[in-house]
């Protein structure tokens, strides 16, 4: 197969790990040397290095994203039959962690450019809505969810924002904040495929908030307040040392890597530009390539990309996915479904609340529901190639014009 027809994946570890190969070995086998596996100073270390970076006074290393989530949520004392907002469009995790904690997911719609919650929308739904605790923004596919006017609302009711950056570290907000740096708490995760990816699962929970991070490393170790002492129910959720170490060791590299996925996806959007796309949220007209790509950020170093997502017309997604794979070139759709079409979370919506002042909690989520069935993922990885980048434009072009 010569290089021009090689399959090209959504992510390449093997090239990521490669360099690294001989670094991580000699971590590793300093851990298996050491007889300490569970969080320990290589932890430690890792939650300082994590802090500093995302400009959080505190790191609390767990084994997941979603326990960071649930964990932050714990700790803010949310529980049995709290509201708490999150949008529709969004990873399973955003809200059946809600539902594990006994608390109601009120799901909200989306902007259909930068596809996050759409703040004027949850604050319609949030007035509706009593017994609201919480707000979960998600900083989805690398791009901060721009809170706007919610931030104000919030704390004017005394709501919490707990940010779900489940997919955006590095990522700063509108005035140049870290997200580890606004509301009470921002959740990361470090699942392999993830832009600081682990050998495995893990997470951590970013707070500035010196009480909430107390709280946090007690409900990672199930609860425990001092040695045998128990004084609530917590989680098993402590970081592994051997992921402490790969994680160390990738977060040096993360800017780079970083600065090669704004290349990339700046690539992207000259190259699709050039043959007639235009940026979503504008809609299908008829007009240049049916193609939309990402909604462009003022300033394009505060998106990480995650992933690299288009949107195309329902009708022709499809074909273009089957014209994609017949070609070797990967490509995924997040989400399939709605948060409120989920199987598991059918009796969440429409919310709870009746009579009219419920309406607007009840209200259909239009643009969700279109995300979930125009947005495409298409390949970008910090390896990738800029020639590869073309070979996927060209292929999605065509596909789009026969």
């Amino acid at each position: 197969m010569s290089a021009a027809d090689a399959k090209i994946p959504m992510i390449d570890l093997a090239a990521q790990h490669a360099p690294l190969e001989e670094e991580l070995l000699e971590g590793l086998a300093a851990v298996l040397a050491s007889g300490r596996f569970v969080l320990g100073e290589v932890v430690e270390r890792f939650e300082a290095q994590l802090a500093a970076l995302c400009e959080a006074r505190f790191a609390v290393a767990c084994n997941s994203g979603t326990d960071a989530l649930w964990i932050a949520l714990r700790a803010l004392g949310v529980g049995p039959g709290d509201r708490v907002l999150c949008p529709a469009y969004s990873f399973f995790a955003t809200a059946s962690t809600l539902v594990r904690l006994g608390a109601v997911p009120v799901f909200c719609d989306i902007l259909p450019g930068s596809l996050n919650l759409d703040p004027e929308d949850a604050i319609r739904r949030g007035e509706a809505t009593p017994g609201l605790r919480a707000v979960v923004p998600v900083d989805l596919f690398g791009r901060a969810c721009e809170l706007g006017p919610l931030e104000a609302w919030c704390r004017a009711r005394g709501v919490a924002i707990v940010d779900d950056a489940a997919q955006a570290i590095g990522t700063r907000d509108r005035h140049g904040g870290a997200l580890g740096a606004r509301g009470r708490a921002a959740c990361l995760s470090f699942y392999p495929t993830k832009n600081l990816g682990a050998l495995g699962d893990a997470g951590a929970l970013l707070t500035d908030d010196e009480g909430m991070a107390a709280t946090a490393r007690r409900l990672r170790s199930h609860g425990e307040a001092e040695p045998g002492v128990f004084r609530e129910i917590g989680l098993n959720s402590r970081m592994d040392a051997l992921q402490a170490v790969a994680l160390g060791l990738k977060l040096r590299h993360l800017e780079d890597w970083t600065r090669a996925r704004r290349r990339l996806a700046l690539h992207y959007d000259a190259l699709f530009a050039e043959r007639g796309a235009r940026p979503s949220p504008l809609p299908f007209d008829g007009e240049g390539l049916p193609l939309r790509t990402p909604e462009p950020c003022p300033e394009p170093g505060r998106h990480t990309y995650h992933r690299y997502v288009i949107r195309v017309p329902a009708e022709r997604r499809a074909s273009l996915i089957g014209r994609l794979e017949a070609e070797g070139i990967a490509c995924e759709i997040y989400y399939r479904l709605g948060l409120h079409q989920q199987p598991a979370l059918a009796g969440y919506f429409p919310a709870t609340s009746t009579g009219s002042e419920g309406a607007a909690a009840r209200a259909p989520l239009v643009e969700t529901e279109r995300a979930t069935r125009e947005t495409l993922a298409l390949p970008l990885f910090p390896e990738m190639r800029l020639e590869q980048v073309e070979r996927v434009v060209g292929v999605v072009a065509r596909a789009l014009r026969d």
